[in-house]
Parts: C-alpha cells; sequence; structure tokens
C-alpha cells in the first residue's frame, strides 16, 4: 500500500495554503476526506502495479522484499485488498461531490493504464506520473471551491517530472536498466538533461508566480530558498542519498533543512507577515 508514500497526497492542501483558507476551519474535514480518498486510490494503484510487476520486482534488489515479490501475500489476496481500497476511496470521495469523485476516478485510472501500458513507453511514463500529482492538487482546489493560478499549476507539474526523473536516474544507478523497460531507452545524461530542464521550469514558473499574482509578492523572499532546494536536491541524489523523493529529504540534512525552511518560510510571508 505503500503508506510512507502517502504524503503525496498532502498536494491536496496546497490550494487551500495559496487562497489564504488555512484559518477557515471548515475546510479541514473534506481536506481530510480527500486526502483519505486520495491515498486510498493511489494505494490500489501500487497493489495493482505489484501484481503486474510481480516477475520482474523479483529480480530487483530492493523490490523484491515487497509482500508480492517474496510470497507473503498471495496474488488472490492481492486482488481483493485492491478492490477493497477502490470502494473505500470512493466511499469516501462520492460525500465530497461529483467533480472529486471525477478526479478519484481519473487519479486511478491514470495508475491503471500507467501499470498496463504508459509505463513501457518512454517519456510518457514519467508524464502520466506527474499528471497524476497534478490531479491531487487540483482535486484540493475543487474540495474548497477556490480557483488556482496556472503559474502555480504548472510549478507543481514540473516539480512532479522533477522528482520523478530523479527517481529514474537513482533506479538507474541502483538496478540498471532492467528494473524498468523504459529504463534501456533513458541514458544517464539523457535523465540529467531531463532532470536540469524541469528544474530550471519549476524555478521560472515559481518566480512568474511571485511576480504576477498579487499574493505571489509576498514570496519573492523564497525565491531563492526555492532554487537552493533544487540544487541541493540534485546534489544529494548525486551523492546515492536515496531513491525516493522522501529518502532524499529525509537522508541529507542540508536538503531537509531546505524543504521545511522553504515550507516555513511560505507559511510565515503568507499568514503572518503583514
Amino acid at each position: 500500500m505503500r503508506i510512507e508514500q502517502w504524503y503525496k497526497n498532502l498536494l491536496i492542501v496546497v490550494p487551500a495554503v495559496f487562497s489564504l483558507k488555512l484559518t477557515d476551519i471548515s475546510i479541514y474535514l473534506p481536506l481530510l476526506m480527500g486526502f483519505l480518498s486520495l491515498s486510498l486510490a493511489s494505494s490500489a494503484g501500487y497493489v495493482f502495479n505489484d501484481i503486474r510487476d510481480l516477475e520482474r520486482d523479483r529480480l530487483h534488489p530492493r523490490k523484491r522484499y515487497r509482500p508480492l515479490a517474496s510470497g507473503q501475500v498471495s496474488v488472490k489476496e492481492a486482488g481483493l485488498l485492491m478492490f477493497m481500497l477502490i470502494a473505500a476511496s470512493l466511499g469516501l470521495a462520492i460525500p465530497l461531490g461529483t467533480c472529486f469523485t471525477a478526479y478519484i476516478v481519473a487519479l486511478t485510472l491514470v495508475a491503471f493504464l500507467y501499470s498496463l501500458y504508459l509505463k513501457k513507453v518512454a517519456v510518457v511514463d514519467v508524464t502520466a506520473i506527474a499528471v497524476n500529482y497534478l490531479i491531487r492538487a487540483v482535486s484540493g482546489a475543487v474540495l474548497i471551491r477556490v480557483e488556482v493560478s496556472p503559474w502555480l499549476i504548472a510549478g507543481i507539474f514540473f516539480l512532479a517530472l522533477f522528482l520523478i526523473l530523479s527517481k529514474r536516474k537513482a533506479e538507474l544507478k541502483v538496478a540498471g536498466s532492467t528494473s524498468r523497460e523504459v529504463l534501456k531507452v533513458y541514458g544517464e545524461k539523457w535523465l540529467d538533461q531531463a532532470l536540469n530542464m524541469s528544474g530550471a521550469m519549476v524555478m521560472v514558473t515559481y518566480a512568474i508566480y511571485c511576480a504576477e499574482v498579487p499574493l505571489g509578492h509576498k514570496l519573492v523572499p523564497t525565491i531563492p530558498l526555492m532554487a537552493f532546494f533544487l540544487l541541493r536536491y540534485t546534489l544529494a541524489l548525486e551523492l546515492g542519498k536515496g531513491e525516493h523523493p522522501h529518502e532524499v529529504v529525509l537522508g541529507d540534512k542540508l536538503t531537509l533543512l531546505a524543504a521545511l525552511a522553504l515550507i516555513s518560510s511560505v507559511l510565515l510571508l503568507v499568514y503572518v507577515w503583514p
């Protein structure tokens, strides 16, 4: 179920942060239910992926210890769990409205299509995952009925792309091209170029958001922090601090400090600074 990766679904809160809604207590219950719905749907996608990749995972140095690959859980049990997770996710989503439910269905469909076909196609694979990150964020705006700046949406997409490409690079280092079909197409040089491009686009879109959006003017001092975080994250990746984003951040003290400083400064400047 990858519960340790549920933090990705905290993107649902981003629209509330930048629309100054965090002080509105009435949004917390729907956001909590939305977070749980997204998390359960994400877990269903992970289970389906593990069923599809069972044989390949058994050859991977890390993935062979997963419940299915190691034989701790049978395919039948995993399939039953997957359907229960989908049912529970929809059970939480439906009371939150038709639009949010549609996003949950979209998230699940993209995850399933990714496991079936999309992950086998170079560039399509990373784009599909970035779209799922975007769905998480936009679904939060639907829940609290606010509009989100296109620059913020673009920034979230490119940040997701940056994190996914960094994961691909780490996978190539750890397990080589045998762990994923697309890694036979990707080379380390191309991944470095794509990583640099997506990181640059994060900076560009974030800087434009700070310059163009009235609220963003308060956030101009955080631009250097964003740049430091991206650069330090890239360095931590090169030093082999981890494969997943949370492993990289927690594995390098300065990357973690940069992330905490960026988040806290955004909240301070938006909600406390006059």
